[in-house]
């Protein structure tokens, strides 16, 4: 009897334990955040103050970058109305953690949004002072090319909302701004 016993318990303790496995691996994969990188590179001839502001708790922060050189932005879930830009000049005496001036070409970002997608645009519903072109490293979402207010393949003023999705996860952005 005391065999059979001690046979039940050790099979429960098994179950148990096999059980508790198998949810918590499936609950630490549903709570991994996939890293999303945004990589800015000036592409223009003249340096830039690049920057980039998420209007909650993440805030915002800004590099100046001479011709040809990247930043690379480590991107969350929590970024939720976010929007990256680049203004002609260096950053010195600027406040970096704000959000966009008026006059500028944005490329807006939520990340992890509905239906489990990242959604981004090129826009200049705010203004033009620069090109800027998207390009996602997963080949199946779109890019967006914006080299004058006129050829935008963005979000313009008076236009469609041309706002694009990729699936959560399945890509970083090259972000590369021109004179």
């Amino acid at each position: 009897m005391k065999t059979l016993s001690n046979t039940r318990a050790s099979l429960c303790f098994l179950s148990c334990c096999l059980l508790l496995q198998a949810l918590t691996a499936g609950t630490l994969k549903a709570w991994q955040v996939e890293g999303t990188k945004l990589e800015v590179v000036n592409g223009g001839m003249q340096r830039v103050c690049a920057k980039y502001w998420v209007p909650n708790e993440v805030g915002g922060a800004c590099s100046e970058l001479g011709p040809g050189q990247k930043w690379d932005i480590g991107v969350t879930q929590r970024w939720r109305a976010a929007t990256v830009w680049a203004i002609k000049g260096g950053c010195g005496g600027l406040h970096c953690n704000t959000g966009p001036p008026t006059g500028v070409t944005q490329f807006e970002i939520t990340v992890g949004g509905g239906w489990n997608n990242d959604y981004y645009d090129v826009s200049t519903l705010a203004g033009f002072n620069v090109g800027l072109s998207v390009v996602p490293s997963n080949p199946t979402c779109p890019s967006q090319t914006c080299a004058s207010q006129s050829t935008c393949q963005g979000f313009v003023p008076a236009g469609p909302d041309r706002t694009k999705a990729c699936r959560f996860g399945s890509s970083d952005y090259t972000l590369t701004f021109s004179d």
